[in-house]
């Protein structure tokens, strides 16, 4: 049974791994690890207990690490994520590291830019790309969003290994029902909104591809079909895995943000922090709240008590939320200005897990 929980936090200058007992009021920390390195990813497979990280370094370019010992060694892949020679693409950056399926062991899947799905079948030892997403007939029409053109998010049925899903930015949201063979956008029923006034100057083709600029995706707990959609226009859920979607927006002050996260046990249970528009990529009105929904979307309340509520104008990626699978449910949100805030009671109140870190990129966390 387990008794620890560990936070796998990546950061601009390296990645850190906090544990604590199920209390969770005094975390160990060690890192950083790949020092000097941004890692934009950290995970923990509990399959098989390795750390894995997607590493980006100014100089030395992108890369997977992957440690079997809880962070105590480090090796890089084998064989990096890297395009075939003659293909005209070239690596920029890898996004997003998701473990397989129970049913699939050694099995990881990543995602990097420019736009590209990736899979191991050795734990990261090794990586292939999945070239059939680029056969998409949308993908010349594929544009890059401020961040560039990312596969930033995974999502993956447990009950049925031919289906999974795969969110770009600003390409969309995208399926496939025959195991990554061929893919389908399913953008085309998402409502179209109108461009938010600061953004109105903009270039952005808001009429005809406002559909297309997915910030995150998170899966409910009970049925893998039902998804909630944090948008760059809008907050969004499915319940037929992508075939359609509508608002869940009553209760938001704003509908722009990053990071999303849901349950893994409660249905209809999620939290998401909104900015105040793409122009102001901050909280509004300098306080940093959090907001829940409890009924699937259909309403939101804000969480506030730990969390700073004047001059607050913290901001936060889409890797930097994380749930931790204790009970009561641990939830966490790391911001750009190196603090990570941590709930042991599913939101309802905030303390600060550490004051320091560097710019946080992303949050993971495991219980073990």
């Amino acid at each position: 049974m387990a008794d620890r929980v560990a936070l796998f936090v990546g950061t601009n200058k390296g990645g850190f791994v906090l544990t604590s007992d199920m209390a969770r009021e005094k975390w160990d920390t060690t890192g950083p690890h790949m020092r000097g390195s941004s890692i934009d990813h950290m995970i923990f497979d509990g399959r098989d207990g390795t750390i894995l990280m997607a590493v980006n370094h100014y100089i030395y370019g992108p890369e997977v690490a992957r440690s079997t010992d809880f962070g105590e060694t480090w090796e890089r892949a084998e064989k990096q994520p890297r395009f075939e020679e003659g293909s005209g693409r070239v690596m920029e950056k890898l996004w997003n590291i998701q473990p397989g399926r129970e049913s699939e062991p050694g099995v990881v899947y990543l995602g990097a830019a420019p736009a590209s799905l990736w899979r191991s079948e050795d734990s990261g030892v090794k990586w292939h790309e999945n070239l059939r997403l680029q056969e998409t007939p949308t993908r010349d029409m594929w544009t890059p969003g401020l961040g560039g053109l990312c596969l930033h998010t995974i999502v993956l049925d447990p009950s049925n290994s031919d289906r999974m899903a795969v969110a770009i930015s600003a390409a969309g949201y995208f399926r496939s029902d025959d195991g990554g063979e061929t893919w389908v956008r399913k953008t085309e029923e998402l409502p179209l909104g109108d461009a938010p006034d600061d953004d109105a100057a903009r270039a952005v083709d808001y009429e005809g591809g406002a559909d297309h600029c997915v910030h995150k995706v998170a899966v409910d707990a009970d049925d893998p079909a039902v998804q909630y959609m944090q948008h760059h226009i809008g907050v969004f859920r499915t319940r037929d895995f992508g075939d359609s979607w509508v608002k869940i927006e009553d209760g938001l002050p704003e509908t722009f943000g990053f990071p999303v996260v849901s349950h893994p046990r409660k249905s209809g249970h999620v939290w998401l922090i909104p900015n105040h528009s793409g122009e102001f990529r901050s909280a509004s009105g300098g306080a940093f709240r959090v907001f829940k929904s409890e009924r699937g979307g259909e309403s939101w309340r804000a969480l506030t008590d730990g969390l700073p509520q004047n001059n607050a104008y913290i901001s936060t990626l889409r890797e930097s939320m994380a749930v931790d699978g204790a009970d009561p449910l641990g939830v966490y949100a790391g911001s750009k200005s190196g603090v990570l805030y941590g709930s042991r009671d599913e939101g309802e109140s905030w303390y600060e897990v550490a004051s320091s870190l560097p710019l946080i990129m992303s949050v993971a966390s495991d219980v073990f």
